[in-house]
C-alpha cells in the first residue's frame, strides 16, 4: 500500500478509542510480526492492507481485516489527510478497497483474547506472596537505629 511518511498526529499503544479515530486518514496497526494499514473516511473502514513481516506475504481487502489483532502490546499510529492526499491514496491502493465498507466500530471491539490473570502472572514467573511470606518479610525487617 503506498502511503504518505510523515509523523502520526497520534501514536497508541493499544489501547484505541474513538476519539483516536481521524475523520479522513489512515491507521497503521503494528502487532507481532504483522502490519495493517486501513484507510478511514466518515468513521468507516474503505480500505485494508496487511503485510506479513516474516513471511512478507500481502494481504488485502476482507482478507486484511480478519488479520487485524490489537492487544496492549499493538502500536497503532493514527494519521489525518486532507481531501485531495486522501483521494490521491484511495486511488492508488485500488487492490486494497474493501467491497462494502466497514464501520469503525470493528476495529474498535477487535481486541486480542481477555487475559487471565493467573495466565500472566504465570508466563512471569511471578506468584503471589502469601500471608506468610508477607509476616516473614516484616518479622525479617529490622531498621538500622544510629548506624548499628
Amino acid at each position: 500500500m503506498w502511503l504518505p511518511s510523515e509523523d502520526p498526529e497520534h501514536t497508541i499503544r493499544g489501547n484505541l478509542k474513538r476519539s483516536h479515530i481521524p475523520e479522513r486518514g489512515y491507521m497503521k496497526i503494528l502487532e507481532g510480526a504483522n502490519e495493517s494499514l486501513l484507510l478511514i473516511k466518515d468513521e468507516k473502514i474503505i480500505a485494508a492492507w496487511n503485510l506479513n513481516a516474516k513471511s512478507l506475504e500481502e494481504t488485502h481487502e476482507n482478507k486484511a481485516m480478519n488479520l487485524i489483532n490489537i492487544s496492549p502490546e499493538s502500536r497503532i499510529e493514527v494519521y489525518q489527510l486532507d481531501d485531495n492526499m486522501f483521494s490521491t491514496i484511495f486511488d492508488l491502493n485500488e487492490e486494497c478497497k474493501l467491497p462494502l465498507p466497514t464501520g469503525i466500530d470493528f476495529l474498535l471491539e477487535k481486541k486480542a483474547k481477555d487475559v487471565n490473570r493467573d495466565d500472566v502472572l504465570s508466563k512471569y514467573k511471578i506468584r503471589d506472596p502469601s500471608e506468610d511470606d508477607i509476616d516473614n518479610l516484616l518479622n525479617g525487617y529490622k531498621p538500622k537505629i544510629g548506624g548499628r
